[in-house]
């Protein structure tokens, strides 16, 4: 059975699509099989950001219909594999405009009480056995649409702007939690927050400030932040996970920027899937983070190679 992670936050715009990105493709890269999940209807989330943005609406002005999608998947009996493409590292299930009619569509269903919040997680455990690790990404306003998430996957990975609209949202989000708690009692629903993660975060200060109040809360924070980097607005501009976008020769020139981002995020994932502890994830980000990458891979200098060694990209 897949390990399951919802990027999510209450409040828009702190990184939940990027990181759910990023944190795919570098669990991937170790090797896991990653199913990755989009569940946001907007257009520009991402499957837009994977490349495959044609698939998340109908043009009815070109007569270009998508067809099975996801809603067909999760309605109409079709099978979720009819609907996967392939990325480098990860396998996609490309999100569609017609999820802003989740509600509704639940509301005509058979299906009644707890079971409006089981949809995508059925429709997940179908395939659950062919992956190690399934992550949803999802829009930020709270809907039925996201509970069905938060349910399917029961791990919360929080992007967190260091401000107090983040922390607010943070407690959103814990009520939330508490409320599923509460519903869902005896039904084998256990949905925790794993791990907060700041992000877009520009004065090291200010991290350091945050993080010591948010942990004499009790609060669970990464020990590093994701900063705010243009190396991360490229990758979107290029429609490329970080990872490739570092190894492609279009954008290698690039590379000099911002190093220790893929580091971040090749830690963060370690962090995800238990291969690194809490403390362990806190040690190797310390050994890292100041290394210059150089010809190596992230996982070149996190197994404690020389970074100067040599790799093909």
């Amino acid at each position: 059975m897949a390990i399951g992670f919802t990027w999510w936050s209450a409040s828009g715009g702190p990184g939940k699509t990027t990181n759910a990105m990023q944190t795919a493709a570098a669990i991937g890269r170790d090797g896991y099989n990653v199913l990755a999940v989009d569940l946001d209807p907007q257009r520009g989330a991402l499957t837009h950001y994977c490349g495959y943005g044609e698939l998340t609406y109908d043009d009815e002005d070109t007569g270009y219909i998508v067809e099975p999608n996801i809603m067909d998947v999760l309605f109409d009996n079709i099978g979720l594999d009819e609907i996967i493409v392939e990325t480098e590292h990860f396998d996609l299930v490309p999100g569609h405009e017609d999820m802003g009619n989740f509600e509704s569509a639940v509301a005509d269903s058979p299906r009644m009480a707890a079971d409006q919040f089981f949809v995508v997680r059925d429709a997940i455990e179908e395939l659950s056995n062919g992956y190690d690790v399934v992550i949803v990404d999802t829009q930020a306003t709270h809907t039925k649409l996201v509970d069905n998430a938060l349910v399917a996957a029961q791990n919360i990975m929080v992007p967190i702007e260091l401000t107090p609209k983040g922390k607010a949202s943070q407690k959103e989000l814990e009520d939330t939690l508490a409320a599923i708690e509460k519903g869902f009692r005896g039904m084998n629903v256990d949905v925790t927050i794993c791990g907060t993660v700041p992000c877009r975060v520009g004065n090291a200060k200010i991290f350091e400030e945050y993080r010591e109040q948010m942990e004499s809360e009790g609060i669970p924070i990464s020990p590093f932040s994701i900063p705010e980097h243009s190396l991360l607005r490229y990758t979107w501009d290029k429609r490329m996970d970080l990872f490739s976008f570092i190894e492609s020769d279009e954008t290698r020139e690039l590379r000099s920027y911002e190093e220790h981002v893929p580091l971040a995020y090749k830690v963060i994932g370690r962090w995800m899937v238990g291969e690194y502890s809490y403390e362990e994830a806190i040690d190797r980000w310390d050994d890292v983070k100041d290394m210059k990458m150089g010809d190596a891979t992230p996982e070149k200098l996190l197994e404690g190679a020389d970074p100067t060694t040599e790799v093909d990209a």
